[in-house]
C-alpha cells in the first residue's frame, strides 16, 4: 500500500538497481477470529487447515487456498478447558480430526470428529495430564501416539483406549518432535556432542531402542567459532528434520541449521532477534522461524546452504509458522489472526549468495568500480561476493572466496577481498560475459597472507584507493584496535586504540576516517605516516552534517547532505532523506560514489543500491 501511494514521488529521482524489499508483497489471504488461536494443523491432503482456541473446545476448519471457513465443530460438554496443553491432528486420509486437551479438572480429553458428517466419533477421558504434547497417527491410521517431554503414550485411534506407555530415559528438549518411520516411531535426543536417534513400535511390548548416534557440533569448537552461545544450556529450542537429517537450533535468540550428515552449518543468522517458533517443510526445501517482532523469516534450500527467500510480515509478535505437507504454502498464527502465503513464485536471491552469517555483525559491505559499471556486494562473514552490473541490475559474477569476507575494494578491473589473515584478488569480467558466473579461489589472480600480532576478531576493513594500505578494525581481549598493513607484503605497519568504529580511506590514501567514534556526530581522522609512526592522530574531528570536499559522502554531481539529513540536488531541491550516519555502525551505513548510493542496515536482507537520476 505504501509503495502504491508514494512510488510515483520517488520515481523521478531514483532508480533501484539492487535490493528491492522482499516484504512488499501482501499475503495471499488472511483472516481474524473472535478468539485467540491456540494451535493449528494442516491436513495431509494439503486442502484444509484446522485451528483450536484458548479456553473452550471449538474447532474451525478452513479452505487452505482462500482461508474461507468451511466447518465449525464444538464439544459442548466441556467448555472450560485449560489453555496450557493442546494438540490437533488429521488422520492420514484427512477424514478424522483428533484433539487432545487438558481440562481444569486435571484430566485429558481425547476427541475424534468425523469430518464427513461433522459429528463426534469418540470421546475418551484420560486420568492423566500431558506436558506440552504432540500427537500423530501411525501410517495405517489405527494408532495415535501422544508424546510429551518424558513419555510416549500409544492410544487406539478409534476408541482412545491406552495400549501402552513408553517412559523416555532422556528428556525431549523444547521443540523436538516425534515422527513415524515405517510402522514405528522415531525421535531424537541431543547433547553437546551427539545426536541419538531412538525407535519405538506402536505395539504394547515395544521399548525405545537406540538406532544410531550421530556427531554433533562439539562443545569447544562450536563455542569458539560462534561465541555468545550459553555454555551451561546451549540449546534453547531444537527441531530435528529426519528425512534430510537436519537440526535447527535457537540459542540466545540466534538461529542455526546444522547438516548432520555433512557436519556443517547450512544457516547461521543473527539478523533479527528470533523467537523459538520454527518449522521445516517436510522435504527440507524451506525453513521458517519467527522473530520477537512481527516478521517470519523464510529461507530456501540452495547448493551453498539456506538463502533468505522472503520476510513475511505476520502482523503480530512471536507468531507460529506452519508449512503445508507439500511445502507449497505457509501460515503464520498470531493472537487471533491467520495469514497465508505461497512459498513458490516470489523473487529469490541470486544463486550462490548465502545468508549464513556469524554473530560478529549483520552488516553488508559494498563498493563501486571507478567507472560506475559495477558494484560489489557481500554480507560480512559470508563466503560470497556478488558483482552487479549497475546499468541493468543483473548479477554478473559471484565470487566464492572460500573464507569469511570482512571487506573488499574494487580497484580498476579487480576485486580485492579481505578475510581474517588473507587477502585475495580476482579480475572483473570484461567484454561479453555470461551473467551469474561463479568463480572460486583457483580463479584468483593473487593471494597474500597477513598476520596480526594481536588481532583475534575482525569487525571492519578498508583498502586505500591505490591498494597500498589495508586498515582493519579488530577486537582483542577487551577493546577494539585499528591496524595498518602494507597492501603489497601484508606487513603490519602500525596500530591504534580506536574502539568499535568504521574506517574509510580518504581520497589519496593518506588519511583514515573513523566514523561512529563513541556515538558522537563527528568523524575522527588519522594520518598515514611512515617510519616508526605510521598512524598519527590529526586531533580534529569533522562534523558529518556539513561534509567538506573530498569526504566519502561528497558528490561530484552537485548533491550534498544537510544537517536535517536530506540530500539536496544541484539546484537545492530536497532529493532524498537519509538516516543519521552516526547511528551505531553495526546498524547503519551508506556508501556513495556521487551517482550510486548504497544503504546498508543490519536488519535488511540485502543492501539497497539506488542510482541518482
Amino acid at each position: 500500500m505504501v509503495r502504491k501511494l508514494y512510488e510515483s514521488y520517488a520515481h523521478p529521482f531514483t532508480r533501484v538497481v539492487h535490493g528491492l524489499p522482499m516484504s512488499w508483497d501482501a499475503n495471499t489471504a488472511a483472516t481474524t477470529r473472535h478468539s485467540v488461536i491456540k494451535v493449528a494443523t494442516w491436513s495431509p491432503c494439503n486442502r484444509f487447515i484446522a485451528i483450536a482456541f484458548y479456553g473452550y473446545i471449538r474447532i474451525e476448519i478452513f479452505d487452505s487456498a482462500t482461508l474461507q471457513g468451511l466447518q465449525t465443530i464444538e464439544f459442548l460438554q466441556e467448555q472450560n478447558t485449560s489453555s496450557k496443553h493442546e494438540a490437533l491432528v488429521f488422520s492420514p486420509d484427512s477424514h478424522v480430526l483428533t484433539y487432545l486437551g487438558e481440562t481444569w479438572a486435571g484430566e485429558s480429553l481425547f476427541i475424534n470428529w468425523d469430518l464427513q458428517t461433522g459429528g463426534l466419533a469418540s470421546v475418551t477421558r484420560l486420568n492423566e495430564n500431558f506436558g506440552p504434547a504432540s500427537i500423530m497417527y501411525s501410517p495405517n491410521g489405527k494408532f495415535v501416539a501422544v508424546s510429551d517431554s518424558d513419555t510416549i503414550v500409544i492410544l487406539d485411534a478409534t476408541s482412545g483406549v491406552r495400549i501402552h506407555s513408553h517412559p523416555l530415559t532422556t528428556t525431549l528438549q523444547l521443540g523436538n518432535r516425534v515422527w513415524t518411520h515405517g510402522e514405528s516411531l522415531r525421535f531424537a535426543t541431543v547433547d553437546v556432542t551427539t545426536i541419538i536417534i531412538w525407535e519405538v513400535g506402536f505395539t504394547s511390548d515395544a521399548v525405545p531402542t537406540k538406532v544410531k548416534a550421530l556427531p554433533f557440533l562439539g562443545n569447544a569448537d562450536f563455542l569458539a567459532r560462534y561465541p555468545g552461545w550459553d555454555v551451561e544450556y546451549p540449546y534453547y529450542c531444537i527441531q530435528f528434520l529426519p528425512s534430510p537429517c537436519r537440526l535447527a537450533i535457537i540459542s540466545r535468540q540466534k538461529i542455526a541449521v546444522w547438516d548432520v550428515q555433512k557436519s556443517k552449518f547450512l544457516l547461521y543468522c543473527s539478523d533479527a532477534v528470533f523467537y523459538p517458533k520454527m518449522s521445516f517443510s517436510s522435504n527440507g526445501h524451506f525453513f521458517a522461524c519467527s522473530t520477537w517482532k512481527s516478521d517470519v523469516y523464510l529461507w530456501k534450500e540452495s547448493p551453498t546452504g539456506y538463502i533468505l527467500h522472503q520476510i513475511l510480515a505476520s502482523g503480530a509478535s512471536m507468531s507460529t509458522p506452519l508449512f503445508s505437507r507439500n511445502g507449497e504454502s505457509i501460515i503464520a498464527l498470531s493472537d487471533s489472526k491467520i495469514r497465508l502465503w505461497r512459498t513458490k513464485g516470489s523473487t529469490t536471491p541470486p544463486p550462490g549468495v548465502s545468508t549464513q552469517t556469524s554473530p560478529h555483525t549483520g552488516n553488508f559491505a559494498v563498493d563501486f568500480s571507478p567507472d560506475g559499471m559495477f558494484a560489489a556486494v557481500a554480507r560480512q562473514w559470508s563466503d560470497a561476493v556478488e558483482v552487479l552490473n549497475l546499468k541493468s541490475g543483473v548479477p554478473q559474477l559471484t565470487i566464492d572466496a572460500g573464507m569469511g569476507v570482512c571487506g573488499f575494494k574494487v580497484i580498476g578491473n579487480t576485486v580485492t577481498v579481505v578475510g581474517k589473515g588473507k587477502v585475495i584478488t580476482w579480475d572483473l569480467p570484461t567484454g561479453d560475459h555470461t551473467p551469474n558466473a561463479i568463480v572460486t579461489l583457483k580463479d584468483s589472480a593473487r593471494t597474500m597472507d597477513f598476520k596480526s600480532e594481536r588481532l583475534i576478531d575482525l569487525l571492519r576493513v578498508s583498502i586505500s584507493s591505490d591498494s597500498c594500505y589495508i586498515a582493519t578494525i579488530g577486537y582483542y581481549v577487551l577493546w577494539w584496535y585499528l591496524e595498518l598493513y602494507d597492501g603489497s607484503t601484508g606487513e603490519l605497519l602500525g596500530k591504534e586504540d580506536v574502539g568499535a568504529v568504521t574506517p574509510w580511506f580518504a581520497p589519496g590514501g593518506h588519511e583514515i576516517w573513523l566514523a561512529g567514534d563513541d556515538g558522537e556526530k563527528k568523524v575522527k581522522v588519522l594520518r598515514v605516516g611512515d617510519g616508526e609512526r605510521w598512524l598519527e592522530d590529526v586531533t580534529h574531528k569533522v562534523d558529518v552534517e556539513d561534509p567538506p570536499e573530498g569526504y566519502p559522502w561528497a558528490s561530484s554531481r552537485g548533491y550534498r547532505v544537510t544537517n536535517d539529513w536530506w540530500i539536496l540536488g544541484p539546484s537545492g531541491e530536497r532529493f532524498l532523506m537519509l538516516p543519521p550516519l552516526w547511528q551505531s555502525p553495526a546498524k547503519l551505513e551508506r556508501v556513495w560514489n556521487g551517482q550510486f548510493l548504497a544503504l546498508l542496515h543490519g536488519e535488511l536482507t540485502k543492501p539497497v543500491v539506488l542510482e541518482l537520476l
